[in-house]
């Protein structure tokens, strides 16, 4: 890179000295006050640009990573009130004899930089890549984002914008906080200013705020509030902050979206209340919406929601996405040991230098991963769950073959697994196991499978994992159906090697990782897959592990066996290899799952049979041209016999999905054009829309709502396909439809 061609507006190349062709920035221009020269090097790996943004304690630069390539925004600590920039125009210096307080904030800005770094898979939100200190001062390292400010968006959209937009942007902020909350912290900042929007129409919220209340003592602490904004007890040095702390400043800025006006601020509001409802300013609300907002801008703290939860609930009538989701699994398939965190609120860490510190809660993991789970479950859709509503009026079921009932078949011919092309590796069969090492048989429960244990591992609660802390040695068990994309057979495992291993990784808090080698294997008489890797955790430790992928006796899925144990151990990758070479299968794992497919249809969906009550049926849905033919899940018998589009009939509601181009279309866009085109003219709202990561796809989705029943329409390209996916639900069978309703998009592949 020659930093004379560079532009530090945007970090493409240039003409010396001119302004950029591509974002018009000029290098030359005045640069606001205590900013650091244009292409400064930081850390030896970060090069700065422009200045984004300037607060009271800190200055926000555009900056280049050199190691990775890419554009990051890197914050600088600099509390202006305290301290200055050195002569040198490089170092800070303080105004005067405050160093403990100057230290005090630094300290915290590390502090809160460290805790966010744990934040770096939320959705949403904007977190902490690197933390470093330099210049007698520190600095945050964060993904840079190519959009604007929720302030900025507003101010294009005449000031304000309806509650049903206002909500689309923050509810995703809502459903993060809530986890953000779980791990006792706050936000404190929340406004307009700190949401953004995406280029791809995407919410995140950034800049916690790390030096907030730096000043022990508490001077100058109106600089880092938000007037309108801040609950009153963030005007008190020792005020009882929480999750309702930032549950006002939500409800504040979405009252600013939706109103175009602050609310007063809180501390004149406790003298007198002069803050008026949205519907004295004009705002048209359901009553129970508007009485949730003026609850979460309560003055006094017991009045107020608790947490953000409560809110969001106040606001849609209903539980949040991943509370919907969680509540309608079966206990045994919420957990996921590939997804969830092994830094879990009890988790304990191993005091053994020679095992990932994380690796005994990860052996804590239930041993059945659901259709959906763990990053799953964070995919935010809104209301989740559509009906074809350019087609509503009530299509009614026609069986057309399968089981006894009129239901499509749930049993699968043989799978034919077909590995593409693999390494060229040779799989060598173990040794005979050393007799010392006192082999015990364990019965792997509703697995239906067992593994040969050395007598000197200690087995988990739920007896599906296994784990020798003083030779930090582990094997873990599961059944797996889908981890990021569906898992069908081997040649799923197969293809998506490197999402699955990221994925275990991910759930061990490893993020260097490199797989050393992968390649078919035959594990108790049954088809295999191996994969080989090793990874370092962020205390230096180095594991070796190996996962396997076991073919049961299941149309769908596979059996999901990793072992680990430290690098360069010999006879602990002995050891491991041994004991996963014992595993057997005895039979089907005990799962309410099920593969549904039909080869009339040509779709094969996986889904929790006891979601679907009402079953799975093929639909014969007549057109001008001809016949369109869906798959049909109904949550119960009743909502079968309402038939898909019925909103006349206060049972309905269901999923279905198929193929678009039964109705002509061939592009997401065309079939959501429709879809809300149908809804407007029933007098229905629309929503804005969104894209969800599922079942490895991206959909295009869209939300809608007609008399007393919500919908949304989906599609995705999958494999070449166009597919849809539609469903309605009402308050009575939302948490059902939900959970179909992701199941659906999480597995839907051509037969």
């Amino acid at each position: 890179m020659n930093p004379e061609r560079i532009c530090y507006g945007c970090f493409q190349e240039k003409e010396p000295g001119s302004l950029c062709p591509h974002c018009g920035f000029d290098e030359n221009a005045p640069q606001p006050y205590l900013a650091l020269p244009l292409g400064t090097l930081l850390n030896g790996r970060y090069m700065l640009g422009k200045v984004l943004g300037v607060g009271g304690f800190g200055i926000t630069y555009l900056g280049y990573d050199l190691t990775l390539e890419i554009r990051v925004a890197i914050k600088e600590y600099m509390p202006s009130s305290i301290a200055t920039r050195h002569v040198d125009r490089y170092n800070v210096t303080l105004t005067g004899r405050v160093e403990a307080d100057y230290q005090y904030g630094m300290e915290r800005f590390l502090d809160e930089a460290k805790i966010l770094a744990k934040l770096q898979n939320t959705p949403h939100i904007v977190s902490v890549q690197n933390y470093f200190q330099e210049n007698n001062t520190a600095y945050f390292v964060m993904e840079y984002i190519d959009g604007m400010s929720l302030k900025a968006y507003l101010a294009t959209q005449g000031d304000k914008i309806p509650y049903a937009q206002a909500l689309t942007i923050l509810q995703p902020i809502m459903e993060a906080l809530i986890q953000v909350h779980g791990m006792n912290l706050l936000h404190r900042d929340i406004s307009p200013d700190n949401i953004y929007i995406t280029s791809q129409g995407e919410s995140r919220l950034l800049d916690f705020g790390a030096a907030r209340f730096a000043l022990g003592d508490g001077k100058s602490i109106s600089v880092i509030l938000k007037h309108g904004y801040a609950p009153e007890e963030q005007y008190v040095s020792h005020g009882n902050q929480g999750p309702w702390t930032d549950v006002y400043a939500m409800g504040a800025t979405l009252y600013r979206c939706i109103t175009g006006q602050l609310p007063p601020d809180s501390m004149d509001r406790l003298r007198g209340d002069t803050l008026k409802s949205p519907s004295e300013l004009g705002v048209r609300l359901p009553r129970n919406i508007e009485q949730a907002i003026l609850k979460a801008l309560a003055v006094k703290t017991q009045d107020r929601f608790s947490n953000m939860g409560a809110f969001l609930r106040a606001l849609t009538g209903r539980t949040s996405v991943q509370e919907q989701v969680a509540a309608s699994v079966s206990e045994r398939t919420q957990a996921s040991p590939f997804h969830q965190s092994a830094y879990g609120g009890q988790a304990a860490q191993t005091e053994k230098s020679h095992a990932f510190s994380g690796l005994r809660a990860y052996c804590k993991a239930n041993p059945l991963i659901a259709g959906i789970c763990g990053g799953l479950l964070l995919v935010v859709i809104a209301l989740c769950v559509i009906l074809p509503i350019a087609l509503s009026g009530g299509k009614k079921t026609t069986p057309t073959g399968g089981g006894g009932s009129g239901n499509i078949s749930v049993e699968t011919p043989p799978i034919s697994d077909t590995p593409s092309e693999t390494p060229d590796i040779t799989v060598e069969p173990p040794d005979p196991p050393a007799a010392s090492w006192e082999m015990e048989t364990r019965n792997l429960g509703i697995l239906n499978a067992q593994i040969d244990i050395p007598s000197d591992y200690v087995v988990s609660a739920d007896g599906f994992s296994f784990i020798n802390e003083e030779r930090g040695c582990a094997v873990t068990t599961s059944f797996v159906w889908n981890i990021v994309v569906p898992i069908y057979s081997l040649s799923d495992v197969e293809a998506n090697r490197e999402t699955i291993i990221a994925s275990v990784m991910a759930g061990l808090e490893v993020s260097d990782y490199t797989i050393l080698d992968a390649g078919p294997d035959s594990i108790g008489g049954q088809e295999a897959y191996q994969i080989y890797f090793e990874g370092t955790d962020e205390d230096g430790v180095s594991m070796e592990l190996i996962y396997l992928a076991i073919q049961g006796s299941n149309p769908f899925g596979c059996y999901s066996l990793l072992g680990a144990y430290p690098k360069g151990d010999e006879a602990g990758k002995e050891e491991i290899r041994q004991i996963l070479q014992t595993f057997e299968s005895m039979g089907v794992p005990d799962t309410t799952y099920s593969m549904w497919y039909s080869e009339n249809i040509g779709i094969k969906v996986i889904i929790d049979d006891s979601l679907a009550l009402g079953s799975v049926w093929e639909t014969e849905i007549q057109l001008e041209n001809g016949v369109a033919e869906v798959i049909s899940i109904y949550p119960t018998q009743a909502a079968m016999e309402a038939g898909l589009g019925n909103i006349d009939a206060e049972d309905a509601g269901g999923v279905e999905v198929g193929y678009a181009s039964q109705y002509g279309y061939t592009r997401p866009e065309e079939l959501l054009d429709d879809h809300a085109a149908s809804a407007e003219a029933a007098e229905g709202t629309v929503g804005e829309r969104y894209t969800a990561a599922m079942g490895g796809v991206e959909w295009l989705c869209q939300n809608y709502a007609i008399s007393t029943f919500y919908f949304s329409s989906a599609a995705a390209v999958i494999d070449g396909e166009l597919f849809y996916l539609s469903a309605m639900y009402s308050d009575a069978n939302q948490e059902a439809v939900v959970a179909l309703c992701n199941q659906v998009m999480a597995s839907v592949r051509p037969w």
